[in-house]
């Protein structure tokens, strides 16, 4: 199944910059929203948006500035909430979507967080929410350990030995991923530097916006609540950023939702896994 490869022109307090994302399925078909988590990019749904295309949808998968295909930007501070979400709007201008109500919207992690914010705007654009293991609120200890993690730059000799740190991080997190995946993951998750050493395909800068202020619990309730939109939330059991307590709170406040719990995942489940894509596309079907 191809894809086109597109991208608009954004900019930030640095000039302008490229913001990359990938067009899969037939322009008149249903349209999706893709957004990936911290240090993804666009090649991390290639899987779920194969079968998606099959399914009667387009596919839309967005690479944020500082990752993969998109533009590093020159101002470290620039990557943050509100300048990913001005670059989700100029895609979504671009491609028509930027009207009340018109497409569906799948997030990991980060891509939940703004997933939530959009959804949680008056007349938002989401009209189907799909948050992959993040809620209203990421704790504080989860904060600290994600920044300690991609603060530091890795260099490795070969994308070989990329790979095998990714199957050590995320083997015990990500749930059910074959070999192949994993060799597609760090294929699509890697750049060669200068010097011919491989690191992975994002700006380590992404951490400084942790450091320009002290880091506490994100916080976006007021957006939660605001949310009237059908939500199917996805919860890796084992995860350190949706816990339990966060879900309860969901309960209490907000729109109701449907909740799938992944018991051999933790953070974030991988959406690669045949019984993952299929648990969306029913819940696509019947929302």
């Amino acid at each position: 199944m191809n894809f086109t490869d597109k991208h608009i022109v954004s900019s930030s307090s640095s000039g302008q910059h490229k913001v990359a994302y990938l067009d899969w399925g037939n322009p008149k078909d249903k349209p999706i929203i893709c957004v990936h988590g911290l240090t993804g990019n666009a090649r991390d749904f290639d899987y779920l948006a194969h079968d998606l295309v099959t399914r009667g949808y387009r596919v839309i998968s967005i690479t944020l500035p500082g990752r993969g295909a998109s533009d590093f930007l020159s101002n470290p501070l620039d990557y943050n909430y509100s300048q990913y979400i001005t670059d989700i709007f100029e895609v979504l201008k671009v491609e028509g979507f930027d009207k009340p109500a018109c497409v569906d919207w799948i997030g990991i992690s980060l891509g939940g967080l703004l997933g939530i914010q959009i959804a949680g705007m008056d007349d938002t654009p989401i009209k189907r929410l799909i948050i992959n293991d993040v809620g209203p609120v990421v704790p504080k200890a989860a904060l600290e350990f994600i920044h300690k993690v991609i603060k530091e730059p890795y260099y490795f000799d070969s994308v070989g030995a990329l790979e095998q740190r990714m199957r050590a991080t995320r083997g015990l997190t990500w749930g059910p991923v074959t070999d192949g995946q994993w060799r597609h993951m760090a294929v699509h998750n890697h750049r060669v530097l200068s010097d011919g050493r491989v690191t992975y395909a994002y700006d380590p800068k992404i951490a400084v916006v942790f450091e320009d202020a002290p880091i506490g619990d994100v916080d976006l309730w007021q957006m939660w609540e605001n949310i009237s939109c059908p939500v199917l939330l996805i919860h890796g059991k084992k995860s350190m950023l949706l816990t339990k307590k966060i879900i309860k709170m969901m309960r209490k406040t907000g729109v109701e939702f449907d909740l799938v719990t992944l018991k051999k995942c933790g953070h974030a489940p991988s959406l690669m896994a045949p019984s993952q894509i299929e648990m969306i596309e029913e819940w696509l079907e019947e929302a």
